[in-house]
């Protein structure tokens, strides 16, 4: 069920930013290079806008399309930047024989895991297209074996299944689209199903909920926080903790899968008034 919801969520997003995307992309070239593109939705709302007598609102569209593009080219340059710059400050505090260590133990020689020095617990996966798990010296501290390698066995799955940059995808899309608000509650519901995939993962190469459920207690009693860190990324104590603690104790409890009533609303709106639009303009 909690693969499928994830599917479902992640699909969901990618494919409404897409049908926006196209049409957006279109209309540009229309604009730009004068294609003759029939059946486009965007322009044809504007010459509907414009049969209306409402030619200054032709312009807000215009702005909205040039919008939603420079600022979803601004935000991946500038996460593109930000995990450049997390990699320069990742080496800097390196512990490098805690980090030959660890991946020794626990990865089975592998180098995919970094130990920073830092009193700080921290234990986070990050990166687009190169993902590393990254866990503190505070960390190893705070932890004993059985409950560190429940944590690194949680990190793996995000690593695996790069899940920092799907976060980021539907984060992007969730900013850039902000007149589509189901965007946003997608996104949420998305970091807090990874979360739980991740956790079931840990559970089952460790044997049981044990390890994981003491882990998540430390990291929360300390209050675990990465939100100075801007590049992408998913930490362990950093999304649904009270829920995931209460799956630990209780596997049944399920989160009813509910449809956020406003941001529906407002997305049927939208889509009913575009819809119309359309219509007048092919009538």
């Amino acid at each position: 069920m909690w693969e499928n919801r994830s599917r479902m969520l992640f699909l969901s997003g990618l494919t409404l930013a897409a049908v926006v995307y196209i049409q957006m992309g279109m209309y540009l070239f229309y604009t730009m290079m004068g294609w003759d593109l029939q059946f486009n939705f965007l322009q044809l709302c504007k010459s509907t806008i414009h049969s209306l007598g409402f030619s200054q609102a032709g312009y807000v569209l215009d702005a909205l399309v040039l919008y939603t593009f420079v600022w979803a080219v601004w935000m991946t340059l500038r996460q593109i930047r930000l995990c450049r710059r997390f990699e320069v400050t990742l080496l800097k505090n390196l512990d490098e024989q805690e980090t030959a260590r660890v991946n020794n133990a626990y990865r089975s020689g592998k180098d995919d895991v970094y130990v920073v020095s830092s009193r700080e617990p921290l234990a986070f996966t990050v990166g687009l297209l190169r993902r590393r798990i990254v866990l503190s010296t505070g960390l190893l501290e705070l932890l004993d074996d059985k409950e560190l390698a429940a944590v690194i066995h949680h990190e793996a799955y995000h690593e695996e299944h790069a899940d920092p940059l799907k976060v980021f995808l539907l984060s992007l899309l969730s900013n850039v689209f902000w007149y589509l608000p189901v965007l946003k509650h997608i996104h949420s519901n998305y970091k807090v199903v990874r979360e739980v995939l991740a956790d079931r993962h840990a559970m089952e190469q460790t044997g049981g909920m044990a390890d994981l459920g003491r882990a998540l207690l430390k990291l929360l009693k300390k209050r675990q926080s990465v939100s100075v860190m801007q590049a992408a990324h998913v930490s362990f104590a950093d999304t649904a903790i009270n829920y995931r603690i209460q799956r630990l104790l209780d596997p049944k409890i399920e989160v009813p899968f509910q449809l956020p009533t406003t941001s529906v609303f407002i997305s049927f709106c939208v889509i009913f008034l575009l819809s119309q639009l359309f219509w007048v303009s092919m009538a």
